[in-house]
């Protein structure tokens, strides 16, 4: 009877055990439902936040824009010139524009890299079209001219294009002026459509599976070397280098023709944006990647934990769109400041703008006037000892002679009779 008594005890305790663990279990559960729906809140607060954050810069990058362009249209005295730039202009709300709507819609992010590759390609162009069009002012035969002038500093064209020169570059120095201008004008246009074609080629390689890596051992490492990517790379960089040579070939013939305008200034405005997104997005993905190398060590569990509680926004592409978004806006400040619409008015100067600095420059000044008078004052006084010197030497000669003619003018005196002198050199005596 006890036995069964202690048995029956024991069934009882198990049972609440039991249900007290169950309920236990229960709670915890609760509990981590709740951190995690805590969790994926603050993710999509934090993710609104950032939305909001660059979708504030492309707004007031793309409002100072317009207000610029505006400007443009309202004092539109060369219009020849102006609609380059205000193509030029629309640089900043395109790259602030697919950079946001990357953010906002990621599955569209391959497509918006193609319009912006686009529109990079075509803003260099432009440029060249807008050097072009400032010394001609809509004439090319006048920039034929201008070229002419420096006929002797221009290099001949490529060889491989003279199906496309009439007359021949070696005809006289005219042709060859008018054959070099067309030869800047086709390495900047191949550029326009060698970019997207690039572009959409990488796109398919990349959709398609081909991503030429060596992923799967020692023996692969070589693999993106001979991979589709590599030649589409090596083409890219090709059309680039012959794009800039071309437009730096036509800057340096006519660069003192240009002076006024500043052009070096507004090239810098328009490829900072490219070369600065370019190594920004560069550095971005070398730190993403030394991460996930890192995290690699990490145990399965807590990769599971932290993927599923990541945010959408703390990719290397994603942070790389904020900041397009939100240095598009201090872009559009510097094209506002080098691209005026008033240096299109009849009459303008070129405003002289002093750079903030320290002051070093007007010290130095200074002191280089100081010393240079403490020198003046050293070397007056080194001159006025020596004529004092001088003066002394020359009373001392003067009275030497004095003395030693005296005797002379006194035996003349004696040998004449003249006794009136001879008392008196007597009486000297």
């Amino acid at each position: 009877a006890v036995s069964a008594m202690l048995f029956v005890q024991l069934q009882a305790v198990s049972l609440r055990v039991a249900s007290e663990q169950s309920q236990i279990d229960e709670l915890r559960s609760q509990i981590e439902s709740s951190a995690n729906e805590i969790e994926v809140q603050v993710e999509k607060q934090r993710d609104l936040t950032m939305i909001n954050m660059a979708g504030t810069f492309t707004l007031l990058s793309c409002l100072i824009t317009m207000f610029h362009m505006t400007a443009h249209l309202r004092k539109m005295n060369q219009p020849f010139v102006q609609r380059k730039i205000i193509a030029i202009l629309w640089m900043s709300p395109v790259y602030a524009l697919t950079s946001f709507l990357s953010l906002t819609l990621p599955s569209g992010e391959p497509y918006l890299g193609i319009v912006k590759d686009f529109y990079e390609s075509y803003v260099i162009y432009q440029f060249l079209s807008y050097l072009i069009a400032v010394l001609g002012r809509g004439d090319r035969n006048a920039v034929v001219m201008k070229l002419l002038r420096h006929a002797d500093h221009l290099k001949p064209p490529y060889k491989c294009l003279n199906c496309l020169f009439h007359p021949p570059p070696q005809e006289s120095d005219e042709a060859l002026a008018n054959a070099v201008l067309l030869e800047c004008q086709v390495l900047a246009m191949q550029f326009v459509f060698f970019r997207p074609a690039t572009a959409i080629l990488s796109f398919i390689l990349e959709a398609g599976g081909s991503s030429g890596g060596g992923d799967d051992g020692d023996d692969n490492q070589w693999a993106y070397f001979y991979s589709p990517q590599f030649f589409v790379m090596m083409v890219q960089n090709m059309s680039v280098f012959l794009a800039f040579g071309g437009l730096l070939k036509f800057y340096h013939a006519v660069r003192d023709d240009l002076a006024w305008c500043q052009p070096f200034a507004k090239f810098l405005t328009i490829k900072g944006v490219v070369f600065m997104t370019f190594w920004q997005g560069l550095v971005i993905n070398v730190i993403f990647h030394a991460n996930e190398n890192n995290s690699d060590n990490e145990s399965d569990d807590d990769a599971t934990m932290s993927d599923s509680t990541s945010s959408t926004f703390t990719s290397a592409s994603s942070i790389q769109n904020i900041l397009i978004c939100m240095e598009m806006l201090f872009f559009s400040v510097a094209h506002w400041c080098v691209f005026p619409a008033e240096e299109w008015e009849d009459g303008y100067k070129a405003r002289v703008m002093s750079s903030p600095g320290f002051g070093f420059q007007d010290f130095a000044s200074d002191v280089n006037l100081i010393i240079d008078s403490g020198k003046r004052s050293m070397q007056a006084r080194r001159e006025e000892k020596l004529r004092k010197s001088d003066d002394f030497a020359t009373v001392d000669d003067s009275d030497g002679a004095t003395q030693a003619t005296a005797p002379s003018y006194l035996s003349t005196s004696v040998a004449n009779g003249d006794e009136d002198k001879f008392d008196v050199n007597e009486s000297f005596v």
